[in-house]
């Protein structure tokens, strides 16, 4: 080439005539076109080849090429790469030379034109090569011959000194994080070097005269973004003394989702544990707290005994298999133990708050600790020692209270709650067996007092609700009526028809049929609900109800309620099934004829009370159809269906109870359905709105809040109020008030405290709940507010709770039937498949049995060893991070991206931008790989946009570079680009001369 022809001569000229490096520079000049790069007629290699080619380094062309450096004639990334390819590393002066021009320059590499951004990544790679194979080189000779000369040991000198300026440039380092995934066969061989560097200095004796040169070694040999700076906003766990998030979080989740799976539960934990960073002891000494806080306020009522259970039931569960997963994937299997060391750390923080121990104490007449204590000794959670030792740190302080066992005159709902499993079982046995006086009088029982919602909270926690359910639906059908049996056996058959199809309603109301029903059973009671029952949220059309019935079948029941004696002297083959099934036809023909007025009041009262005195069933299958009949007509029609469910409601005289056996109890769970069923599916009489308040939305959202506030944690009360305020006011309206009370506060600690508990709330539906903060919430409020209360600390917690909902979102969602689960009402829903699609879930789970077998559960009981034995899988995560995101989050993430653009679209710094700066690099800092789906649908010039505006040293290159997918070229293309225009703003603003 001619150029190349000429920039050798002109070197030539120039040594001969010993040109000073300003005279190099202008004559170079004279040889290169106008606007062209030296690189071009490759000026470093010329410079390089005639700088070297002699035994020893000629400085005078080593000048000029760093002045063509300096002039920008030439790129760094061609220098490096020219420098690298100097393979006589025989020649120490010559290399010695390079090494000491590479320290000179090395603080000042960057790219200043685009062209050069794709060359520095690899070209650096390169160098770190050349400088491992001039360590390897030196060492292995000395490792041969025992010694090494003066020049030897001043290069490797040299070679230390390059290394630790490389590890101190935070811009090099990450375009050789971009450089090794680029080329991966480089990355290898740098191994390699490493590994025989690390063997020559362990075989030789020999210690480098830089204490931390091999330790640099190392990082560069396994760079990775982890290494690179990163600048911190999340709070350090370690100032975080109290924590707020762990139990409003599992009040949330134990209202929601009480059916749901030990894992679910695992899962969430530890996606709260590696946003807050908690230790292992951290989070179980949250976790225990969480449920003694939770059961110190909750009323001996039963949709708080759920509590009780979760804490004596689930929980232990819980923590087994979060310290089964705290094992390194390939590390050998954890000792056997008979306690775990972390719980009992956590339990030596916890006997220090002497105030939540004392009021437990008290509410519970026991030594709380000891209480629980006693029963995970079993579970070898911890063992006699450590009861002993906690047991008399609390004895004084209990020393004045009765103990648990000790006959106490008016127990705790916990000691109750404790002692309900063994009822369980027994009911569980019960029914498996064909002797139906036995269950007659079992489950007559159930429903005394609050004992059938103890043993729900049981069966919920210990996964064992289904099988209950499934034989209680036997139950109910091996005493469906067989026609023409008379007598004692008749009796005992039909109470034991209505006690279990009235519990099974009650369960049904409670759980929802999609939680306890199979989808294709073919039992009448599974019919019934799906065909005839009303749900809440899930209607029935009328006439479908009426197309069910059979003429002839209502006629009969019609003359044989109407008037009850003549119907008794003409033989019936009526089952209770059959009057189940065709009573809409009867409250029809009733109902019409009492708007035409052919029947009276008092004949519809008495066909009504005929009915009640039968089976209370029949009560509650005639209020399903009547709440689906109200659904259908005008508003002006609704008096008379009321009117006909009070009738039910209407309490029975002592004669009328006494005519059927355990008919009291029955009774009361009748009443209690039926008020349920008309509160899910029918406003209040005389009201035209739909809310049972008549309170303003706003108000009752400020007295629960104010409630929630003043306890510092969620009390179960308080969830359950939030829950019906999403259910009425959306997700929009109540995330609004959410993000409001959270700007409200003053003060740092109150804020931490205030966005826990509204992250944990927002769980109540944290789809819809995120898709409302990031579509509809955040973006208005910035610029609404912006110079008010939006700027520091507010933005940043802001920011954080943005975050966290997204992070939460994004797990939530990557199970295997997330799309199908999304068609479903979250609240209260259990998807038994939901958590199959999570390859270690099942593996963490251990599985004893069937359905069949009475104490099936789905947490079974089993040493620490076991479940750490199943932890084979490459990875101990619940979760798995899904590769692309599902809607509605991919649009809400989208969106507010959109408007960050926006945001930063200006010259000027503003509390927008640094909420934009706060929102990434939360982003990054506390989802690490996990948000990679997120970070795919960053707009392509956002980043360059805020480094722009936002001219601080608050950016820094570990943000960059976990910004993109570096596996992929247009990743490192877009990191490359980031990172060169972030290393020359700083040199601008820095005022770096070469």
């Amino acid at each position: 080439m001619k150029e190349n022809n000429k920039i050798l001569q002109l070197i030539n000229v120039a040594w001969r005539e010993r040109w000073t490096d300003s005279q190099w520079g202008i004559n170079i000049k004279k040889v290169l076109p106008r606007g062209v790069s030296g690189d071009v007629y490759n000026l470093a290699d010329c410079l390089l080849q005639q700088a070297v080619i002699g035994s020893t380094a000629n400085s005078l062309v080593l000048n000029y090429l760093k002045h063509s450096l300096c002039a920008h004639l030439v790129s760094h990334a061609a220098v490096l790469r020219c420098i690298a390819k100097y393979d006589k590393l025989g020649r120490v002066y010559c290399v010695t030379a390079l090494l000491e021009f590479l320290v000179s320059i090395i603080d000042g590499i960057t790219c200043r034109i685009k062209s050069e951004e794709s060359l520095l990544p690899g070209a650096v790679v390169q160098l770190v090569l050349w400088i491992m194979q001039i360590f390897a080189r030196t060492l292995q000779q000395y490792e041969m011959r025992g010694e090494m000369s003066a020049e030897q040991s001043y290069m490797l000198d040299q070679s230390c000194l390059l290394i630790e300026h490389l590890t101190q440039q935070q811009f090099v380092l990450a375009m050789l994080n971009v450089g090794c995934h680029e080329e991966l066969e480089a990355l290898d061989r740098l191994r390699d070097l490493y590994a025989s560097i690390k063997a020559s200095l362990t075989n030789s004796n020999f210690t480098l005269s830089a204490a931390t040169a091999e330790q640099q070694l190392k990082q560069l040999a396994y760079i990775d973004a982890k290494h690179l700076e990163l600048q911190t906003l999340n709070p350090c766990p370690t100032v975080e003394k109290i924590s707020c998030c762990v139990q409003p979080l599992l009040a949330v989740e134990v209202l929601l989702n009480p059916c749901k799976d030990t894992s679910y539960y695992v899962a969430e934990l530890q996606m709260l544990q590696r946003l807050k960073g908690y230790t292992n002891t951290r989070l179980f000494y949250e976790i225990i707290r969480a449920g003694f806080l939770t059961l110190s306020n909750v009323a001996d009522t039963s949709p708080d005994t759920m509590w009780g259970a979760f804490m004596f039931f689930k929980m232990p569960h819980i923590i087994k298999q979060l310290h089964a997963l705290q094992r390194v994937p390939g590390e050998q299997p954890l000792a056997a133990t008979d306690y775990i060391p972390e719980l009992v750390e956590a339990l030596e923080l916890l006997i220090e708050d002497n105030l939540l121990l004392d009021f437990m104490d008290t509410k519970c007449s026991c030594n709380i600790i000891e209480f629980l204590l006693n029963d995970w000794t079993k579970q070898q959670l911890v063992n006699d020692v450590h009861v002993k030792k906690f047991a008399s740190q609390r004895e004084a302080a209990s020393m004045l209270l009765k103990k648990c066992d000790n006959g106490q005159q008016t127990p705790s709902n916990i000691n109750f709650i404790k002692r309900a499993e063994v009822p369980l079982s027994g009911v569980l046995k019960t029914l498996c067996t064909n002797k139906l006086p036995d269950m007659v009088n079992v489950l007559c029982q159930v429903p005394v007092g609050n004992s059938f919602e103890l043993i729900l909270s049981v069966a919920t926690v210990e996964g064992r609700l289904k099988t209950f359910v499934s034989r209680l639906i036997q139950c109910n059908e091996n005493s469906k009526q067989l026609p023409g049996e008379l007598g004692k056996l008749s009796v005992i058959r039909s109470t034991l028809f209505d006690v279990s199809f009235l519990m099974l309603t009650s369960i049904v109301q409670t759980y929802g049929s999609d939680v306890v029903l199979s989808e294709r059973g073919d039992s009448f009671f599974e019919k019934w609900v799906r065909e005839c029952m009303m749900e809440r949220n899930k209607l029935k059309n009328p006439r479908q109800i009426l197309a069910l019935c059979d003429d002839s079948i209502v006629d009969e029941l019609l003359l044989s309620l109407s008037k009850p004696e003549a119907a008794q002297l003409k033989p019936s083959n009526l089952t209770w099934q059959d009057i189940c099934l065709n009573l809409p036809g009867v409250l029809h023909h009733v109902l019409i004829a009492w708007e035409q007025e052919t029947l009276s009041s008092a004949d519809v009262k008495s066909i009504l009370d005929n009915m009640k005195r039968r089976l209370f069933s029949f009560t509650v299958c005639a209020t399903s159809f009547l709440c689906a009949y109200m659904y259908s007509v005008r508003e002006t029609e609704l008096l008379k269906p009321l009117n006909m469910i009070q009738q039910f409601l209407a309490p029975l005289t002592t004669e009328e109870l006494s005519s059927q056996e355990n008919s009291k109890e029955r009774l009361a769970l009748s009443y209690q359905i039926i008020r349920k069923m008309q509160h899910d599916v029918h406003p209040a009489p005389n009201t035209k709105s739909r809310l049972i308040s008549h309170t303003p939305l706003i108000e009752q959202f400020r007295e629960c809040w104010r409630c929630v506030a003043e306890a510092g944690h969620l009390p179960v009360r308080a969830a359950q109020t939030l829950e019906s305020l999403l259910l009425a006011g959306g997700a929009s309206w109540l995330v609004t008030q959410l993000v409001e009370q959270l700007l409200s506060c003053k003060y740092m600690r109150d804020m931490a405290k205030c966005m826990d508990i509204v992250f944990a709330v927002m769980h109540l539906d944290i789809e819809r709940s995120t898709e409302a903060l990031l579509q509809y919430v955040v973006a208005p409020l910035i610029l609404r507010r912006q110079g008010e209360d939006i700027n520091e600390p507010q933005s940043l917690v802001l920011a954080r709770l943005c975050v966290y909902c997204i992070i939460s979102c994004l797990e939530t969602r990557s199970s295997a039937n997330a799309a199908a689960a999304a068609l479903k009402k979250r609240s209260r829903s259990h998807d038994d498949d939901e958590l199959q699609g999570v390859a270690n879930a099942a593996k963490v789970r251990k599985v004893i049995g069937d359905g069949s077998n009475e104490n099936s559960n789905d947490f079974a009981d089993a040493s620490g060893t076991n479940v750490a034995a199943m932890l084979s899988t490459p990875s101990a995560e619940l979760r798995a991070t899904p590769l692309n995101l599902k809607e509605p989050l991919q649009s809400s993430v989208k969106h507010i991206f959109r408007v960050f653009l926006q945001f930063v679209s200006g010259d000027e710094l503003s509390p927008k931008a640094v909420f934009v700066y706060q929102f990434i690099s939360l982003l990054v800092e506390c989802g690490g790989e996990r948000v990679t789906p997120v970070l795919r649908l960053l707009p392509a010039n956002l980043m360059q946009q805020l480094l722009k505006v936002l001219a601080t040293d608050d950016i820094r290159v570990g943000l960059i570079s976990r910004l993109y997918d570096l596996r992929l070229q247009g990743g490192r293309q877009a990191a490359v680009a980031d990172l060169c225009l972030w290393r020359n703003m700083q040199l601008a603003r820095h005022s770096i001369h070469l």
